[in-house]
């Protein structure tokens, strides 16, 4: 199956429309930026308490090129393969909707994101799996708010270089033993 940019592309000689895509953030249809989050988030009851936290959160400092963060991979696999490829599988996907409410969540920034009185600013807000996992670390994002969540509609890959990666892992069983997760759970 083509991708959306391979399908842009063959379409803009036929059809004319390979400039909509990019045009979309100029009539306020789409905003688009760097990507400077992307997490995964895990909601659970325990004792009657509401607990959320991340067991992926991994950042992008567009200003210094640096990618940081942390996650666990007994939660969510082998979704972190490098810094610039952090994907989510159905199988670790399946594994935590089973146990969690999991919400996928990105970080937009730039121009567009910006309040009135600003020329710079950011949102965090979920989106679907699919979205979470086309965009990544290096890349620029066009998306498009519809129901509080992000709709990605284009991606310019490979946007910036990363000069500086510092992902860790830890144990978010450890971590939460008191709110109700177990290791011998996973």
């Amino acid at each position: 199956m083509p991708s959306r940019r391979q399908f842009l592309a063959s379409a803009s000689s036929a059809l004319g429309v390979g400039s909509l895509a990019g045009c979309l953030s100029e009539l306020r249809f789409a905003e688009t930026g760097h990507l400077q989050l992307k997490a995964v988030s895990l909601a659970w009851d325990h004792d009657g308490q509401r607990f959320r936290s991340e067991p992926l959160d991994v950042r992008f400092d567009g200003r210094d090129r640096l990618v940081s963060g942390e996650y666990d991979p007994a939660f969510v696999g082998d979704s972190v393969r490098v810094p610039d490829d952090v994907v989510v599988s159905d199988e670790a996907h399946d594994r935590l909707a089973r146990r969690f409410d999991v919400t996928y969540l990105l970080g937009i920034c730039g121009s567009d994101f910006a309040a009135s009185d600003e020329s710079y600013g950011c949102r965090n807000t979920a989106t679907s799996r699919a979205d979470f996992n086309r965009v990544q670390s290096n890349d620029r994002a066009e998306v498009r708010l519809a129901d509080r969540r992000f709709d990605v509609i284009d991606v310019y890959e490979d946007a910036y270089e990363i000069a500086e990666a510092d992902l860790r892992t830890f144990d978010f069983a450890e971590r939460h033993a008191d709110d109700g997760i177990r290791p011998e759970e996973w």
